[in-house]
């Protein structure tokens, strides 16, 4: 086993093939990556040619997502809870959400980007916005039954300006929200609803060109845009006797032309970067299927409750 595969296994989480353009001439990519390995315990840095690697915090709290290193390589916003963060936590104490810090991609000026938790953020194409979604202006967040886990808070999708701090919302409240940005930085995709159905939209900056793209039973969550700007794929839940099930779907940007995937109860789908398949991810495996739909590589039941899976650039 090498070096880097020791230190990879039973990670949390990888972010894979994320680099600046400058890193990307040079050959050199390199690797974040929380370990899951005794005495080894915060956020590391490493060369894909498994060299320079480096801690960059010691935060044993510290939790990386795919969308934690911003498309210019200069910084890694990431989840933690540290002793200073109790009062905010006390504050606003709302399921699965955490307070959300960012660093230079080499450790330095780390500094926490919010005085309350969020559930789930994106960096912008130019790197120089976070969207982000949480709950914390629901003003029954603090109800004994969402503390407990009982109920979900109402949440919501805003904007934050990294460089300014100035933050906007872009939603209403609902449930099941999530976001992701356009190719051209111009637009972002939104699900929105409440706790039986959400729909998908698309919206613009200035506030003033939204279209809803879907109206259908179902819960339609992680609208993702294809490299092109031109399709969303999305994660579609339906409720049948059996129970709930997934399907994924691909939806032009006007709305128009929806259609299914193949293979069923996927959990989240991301596009390779010519737009040409997608890759669809299940509790136990994932599969790689073609814009059409047709399945060309199926790894479900292979590997089992992958942490991960992402395409190369």
């Amino acid at each position: 086993m090498t070096r880097l595969h020791a230190l990879v296994f039973m990670c949390l989480a990888i972010l894979g093939a994320a680099c600046s353009p400058a890193a990307r001439e040079s050959g050199e990519y390199k690797i974040a990556l929380v370990p899951d390995l005794a005495g080894q315990h915060g956020i590391f840095a490493i060369n894909s040619d498994q060299t320079g690697g480096r801690l960059l915090t010691p935060d044993p709290t510290a939790q990386l997502r795919a969308t934690s290193w911003s498309p210019d390589g200069k910084m890694i916003a990431f989840f933690a809870a540290r002793d200073e963060d109790s009062p905010m936590r006390q504050k606003h104490r709302m399921p699965l959400h955490f307070p959300l810090y960012g660093m230079d991609a080499t450790g330095g000026n780390q500094k926490r980007l919010l005085d309350f938790p969020v559930s789930s953020f994106e960096f912008s194409r130019d790197s120089r916005q976070l969207l982000f979604v949480s709950a914390y202006e629901d003003p029954t967040h603090n109800d004994p039954d969402i503390v407990k886990g009982l109920k979900n808070p109402m949440s919501a999708v805003y904007l934050l300006n990294l460089k300014t701090g100035s933050q906007k919302r872009v939603t209403g409240f609902g449930q099941n929200c999530s976001g992701s940005w356009s190719p051209d930085g111009r637009s972002v995709a939104l699900s929105f609803g409440d706790a039986q159905s959400s729909d998908l939209y698309t919206a613009g900056l200035d506030g003033k060109h939204t279209r809803r793209l879907s109206d259908s039973p179902g819960i339609k969550i992680k609208p993702v845009w294809s490299p092109d700007g031109k399709r969303i794929a999305y994660i579609a839940f339906v409720s049948r006797e059996t129970g709930m099930i997934s399907n994924a779907y691909i939806v032009d940007a006007d709305g128009s032309n929806i259609r299914q995937l193949a293979n069923a109860n996927p959990y989240e789908v991301s596009w390779s970067v010519d737009g040409k398949s997608l890759l669809l991810r299940f509790t136990r495996g994932f599969a790689l299927v073609s814009a059409e739909g047709n399945t060309i590589f199926d790894m479900e039941n292979k590997v089992i409750q992958p942490q991960d899976a992402v395409f190369t650039p």
